[in-house]
């Protein structure tokens, strides 16, 4: 691994040009992932997106890095072109992200899948929860109309979600409530922000201070669409699973929540029932 790792050049991609963009979003099709153009933007303007090129100048490989509050970074997007695949790529662009995170002296955090626990695990990650990515099709367009927006506080929004996973993120949950096609269902007792994807909606985080609450947020999300639905809830939350079973919902895959480092997150995990998604948190 480590002479493969030496022989790839992996390169901060920096600001988003159309071109880079347009790559990126290859990689993530051809992942059959559900990340938009809003998201690669949102990783390079609050973190740093790394790739790896060919021959050609390509990007074939990608990686990203998002602090979270002082001590944590969260890193996803390991993406690898299928074409070149089995040439060590996804691991030496990891690996460069694990690197610039623990020079920066943070804790690196990931969800990864079974078959990444078992890599993310020679890094020296330990596993912390389990969750599932549960998946709905539907008959309605992805880019179905939001319902009218309700007024949510921002600062109520970050605040619970600070204490939820315990760290702050303010600039992610108002980059989510910006877009286009994005909406929030909240109570006193929490909220779930919903947003569109390439393939799906994407409900998370979905957050509440008891299962009922969770409960109704959920219901209220899901009447606002018809389409494909992506959300990810860790197992524990029993009543939400059975909830998404009753309505359509299979389980597409498991993940882990991993970390790495010195300075584990102190959140109030019983209040999260569905994270905002394994490249986010």
């Amino acid at each position: 691994m480590a002479s493969t790792e030496a022989t790839v050049a992996v390169e901060t991609l920096g600001v988003l040009t159309s071109a880079t963009q347009a790559m990126l979003a290859e990689l993530v099709a051809g992942s059959g992932w559900n990340q938009t153009a809003q998201d690669w933007a949102f990783f390079a303007r609050a973190g740093t997106v790394f790739g790896v090129r060919d021959a050609q100048g390509r990007i074939v490989a990608s990686g990203a890095v998002l602090p979270l509050g002082e001590k944590v970074a969260w890193i996803s997007m390991i993406l690898v072109a299928p074409e070149a695949r089995g040439q060590g790529l996804g691991s030496a662009v990891f690996a460069h992200c694990l690197r610039a995170v623990q020079s920066a002296g943070r804790t690196a955090y990931l969800d990864a899948t079974p078959a990444g626990q078992r890599i993310y695990s020679q890094f020296g990650f330990s596993a912390q929860w389990p969750l599932t990515r549960w998946q709905r099709d539907g008959q309605g367009a992805v880019d179905a109309a939001a319902p009218d927006p309700q007024n949510a506080d921002i600062d109520s929004l970050t605040a619970l979600d600070a204490q939820a996973l315990g760290a702050p993120r303010p600039a992610l949950l108002a980059d989510f409530l910006a877009r286009e096609h994005s909406f929030c269902v909240h109570s006193p007792q929490g909220f779930a922000l919903i947003r569109r994807g390439r393939i799906a909606h994407q409900i998370g985080p979905l957050l509440a201070r008891d299962a009922d609450s969770a409960s109704v947020l959920l219901q209220r999300a899901l009447q606002a669409l018809p389409g494909n639905v992506f959300i990810d809830v860790p197992d524990a939350r029993d009543v939400l699973c059975h909830q998404l079973r009753a309505a359509g919902f299979v389980a597409q895959r498991g993940l882990v929540r991993m970390m790495a480092g010195s300075h584990p997150l102190r959140g109030q995990t019983d209040l999260i029932h569905a994270i905002a998604g394994p490249e986010f948190g």
